[in-house]
C-alpha cells in the first residue's frame, strides 16, 4: 500500500533538459522552507535524481503561473498545516526561485569524471539553433554573428563554436564568418553541459540550458547577451539576470525577436549599432527605474480599439460575454492598463525590426513597451504601429 506524505511539492515537469532542471531547483527552494517536505514526480535521471510521484492527502494548492509563484507565501501555508500538497506546473525562470548556487552545483553532479572545459585562452560560444532557428519562438532569437566577432575582438580570446553546430543557415554562416574556429557537435545534453560548466571564458546567448550551464560554472567571466527573454523589458515575467555575480558581463542589446533566417542580413545589422556592454549596476537602476517617463492612461484610452482588446485578451471577452463587464474598456481602464495590455494593433516584432532605435530605446527602460513607444514619441517621428496590409 503506498505511503501518503504529510508535506508534498509535487512537480509538473515540463520543457527541455536546461527546464526541467531549473524547475526541480524552484522544488529544492521551497522543500528547504519546509522541513519534512518530499518532492515528487521528478526525472532527471540523466544527473541520477529520480523522485517518484507521491500520494498525499489534505488540501492541495495548485500553482500555475509560468514564472512566478510565491514561493515563502506558500511555504509558510505548508508550515500552517493550511496545505498539505503543493502542485507546481510553470518553469520558474526567476532568480527568487533559487537557493545560491553553489548548492545546486553539489546536486547537478555528472556521472562520469573527464575533463571537457575550455581554459583560459579560448571563448566557448555554445549554439542553439536547431530548434529555434526557423523564427518560430519569439523571445529566442539568434545571437548575431557581429556580436560573437566584437566579444572575440574585445577579449582577444580564440572562439570555439560548440552545441547546435549542424549545418543550417545560420550555423553555414557562422562557418563563413569564423573559418578557422573549430565547431564541436554535440556530445550529449550532459556533456554538453559539463563542457559549458567547466570552461573558464563563456558567451551565453538567448538559451536557458547554456544560462544554467554557465551560472553554474567556476568560469572567470560569462558574457551574457541581455537580449530576448533575458531582458526583462521584452519578457517581463522573466529573471535571470545574476546582478551582483562578479563573473557576468551584460551586454544590453534592443528588443528583437527571433526572424525566419531569410531576414538575418536585415535584422542583425540593424541592431548593431545598439548593443553595448553596461556596468551592471547601472543596468539593474535602469531597469528598476523603468520606465523613465511615465505612461498616461488618457492618452491610451484614446486609441482604445475595443475589437482588437476583446479579440486579443479572451479572458476578457469571456467576462463581457457573461455579462461580468460592459465592455473591455472598462476592464483595460481599471486592470489593462496596468497589466502592460496593448489596447490598440501594434505588431512588436515588425516594430522593432523596422525601428531599431524605439527598440533600444524601450530596451534601456525609457518606455515601457513599444505601445507607450509609439504613443509618446514615435507617431512624431513618423513611425507606423502596424505594416501596410
Amino acid at each position: 500500500m503506498a505511503q501518503d506524505h504529510s508535506r508534498v511539492f509535487h512537480l509538473d515537469m515540463i520543457g527541455n533538459l536546461g527546464n526541467q532542471m531549473i524547475e526541480y531547483m524552484v522544488a529544492l527552494k521551497f522543500a528547504s522552507l519546509v522541513p519534512g517536505c518530499s518532492i515528487s514526480n521528478v526525472d532527471l535521471s540523466e544527473w541520477g535524481i529520480v523522485h517518484a510521484p507521491l500520494p498525499s492527502r489534505g488540501a492541495v494548492a495548485a500553482a500555475r503561473q509560468q514564472q512566478h509563484i510565491d514561493i515563502p507565501g506558500l511555504a509558510a501555508q505548508m508550515n500552517a498545516g493550511a496545505i498539505q500538497r503543493l502542485e507546481y506546473h510553470g518553469f520558474g525562470q526567476r532568480m527568487e526561485n533559487f537557493l545560491d548556487c553553489d548548492f545546486y552545483r553539489r546536486v547537478f553532479v555528472p556521472p562520469f569524471n573527464e575533463t571537457l572545459g575550455f581554459g583560459d585562452d579560448v571563448l566557448l560560444c555554445p549554439v542553439r539553433s536547431g530548434d529555434v532557428v526557423d523564427g518560430a519562438a519569439p523571445d529566442y532569437p539568434l545571437t548575431p554573428l557581429k556580436f560573437y566577432a566584437d566579444v572575440i575582438a574585445a577579449t582577444g580570446l580564440k572562439p570555439v563554436f560548440m552545441g547546435q553546430t549542424g549545418h543550417n543557415a545560420y550555423t553555414d554562416r557562422l562557418r563563413r564568418m569564423f573559418p578557422n574556429a573549430p565547431f564541436l557537435e554535440t556530445r550529449g545534453p550532459v556533456r554538453d553541459f559539463e563542457t559549458i560548466r567547466q570552461s573558464k571564458n563563456i558567451l551565453v546567448g538567448v538559451s536557458t540550458f547554456v544560462w544554467l550551464a554557465a551560472w553554474l560554472s567556476e568560469a572567470d567571466n560569462i558574457h551574457l547577451a541581455v537580449s530576448g527573454l533575458f531582458n526583462p523589458m521584452q519578457s517581463p515575467v522573466v529573471d535571470l539576470l545574476p546582478f551582483g555575480d562578479p563573473r557576468y558581463r551584460f551586454h544590453l542589446f534592443p528588443l528583437n525577436y527571433a526572424v525566419d533566417p531569410a531576414n538575418l542580413d536585415m535584422a542583425h545589422p540593424a541592431i548593431e549599432p545598439y548593443w553595448r556592454l553596461l556596468p551592471p549596476a547601472l543596468l539593474r537602476q535602469q531597469f528598476v527605474a523603468a520606465p523613465r517617463f511615465p505612461r498616461d492612461l488618457a492618452d491610451f484610452l484614446a486609441v482604445y480599439d475595443e475589437g482588437y482588446y476583446l479579440a486579443d485578451n479572451p479572458d476578457v471577452c469571456s467576462y463581457v460575454k457573461a455579462g461580468f463587464l460592459p465592455d473591455g474598456r472598462k476592464h483595460y481602464a481599471e486592470a489593462g492598463f496596468f497589466e502592460r495590455r496593448f489596447p490598440f494593433p501594434l505588431d512588436r516584432g515588425w516594430y522593432a525590426l523596422n525601428y531599431p532605435l524605439a527598440a533600444f530605446e524601450v530596451a534601456q527602460g525609457d518606455y515601457a513597451d513599444f505601445s507607450h513607444h509609439y504613443l509618446a514619441i514615435g507617431k512624431e517621428r513618423g513611425y507606423r504601429a502596424m505594416p501596410d496590409r
